[in-house]
């Protein structure tokens, strides 16, 4: 009884002292949410702190095979605590813009691990439609000034021309 009372203490007191790293990215998502024919997409990843989507030559790189898309972004990943320091906020990529269809999107890092080895990791499958492009807006008539006064006194006309079935009384 002894023994694991003194176990449960130090383990206690022990993790006090201990450290966790908060390494996250959250699920991609795309903008605009319901894009329409010739509208850029974009791939935003909301993470920080240990790990981090990085820009630099060559990266993103983006490949299609039919509907089927594919976009491999360049990430660091760190698990000790000591090295990260990465500011927490949204990753914003655009993608392209695509005709009206289905799609799907595989939203790919790449990083490397404490051996240098490369780790490929799938953060999500994006399902999308892209909807046909907007009808243009069409110009409705509409009177302008000199027809709004023509109105006006054909009114006035009308109801000056009509005679009053009784008298006004006073």
């Amino acid at each position: 009884m002894l023994r694991n009372c003194v176990a449960a203490s130090a383990a206690l007191a022990l993790s006090l002292f201990a450290q966790s790293a908060c390494a996250f990215l959250d699920p991609p998502y795309i903008t605009p949410e319901h894009p329409l024919a010739g509208d850029t997409i974009s791939v935003n990843i909301y993470g920080g702190i240990c790990d981090a989507i990085g820009s630099v030559p060559g990266y993103p790189q983006i490949t299609q095979d039919g509907n089927a898309i594919r976009i491999l972004l360049l990430s660091v990943h760190y698990d000790s605590p000591k090295l990260c320091f990465w500011p927490v906020g949204t990753a914003t990529d655009p993608i392209g813009a695509y005709p009206a269809g289905s799609y799907t999107l595989q939203v790919d890092r790449i990083y490397s691990d404490v051996g240098g080895n490369p780790i490929v990791e799938t953060l999500g499958i994006l399902p999308f439609t892209v909807a046909g492009a907007a009808t243009p807006a069409v110009p409705v008539p509409a009177l302008r000034q000199t027809g709004l006064c023509l109105l006006i006194l054909t009114i006035v006309g009308i109801a000056a021309a009509v005679p009053r079935s009784t008298p006004l009384q006073v």
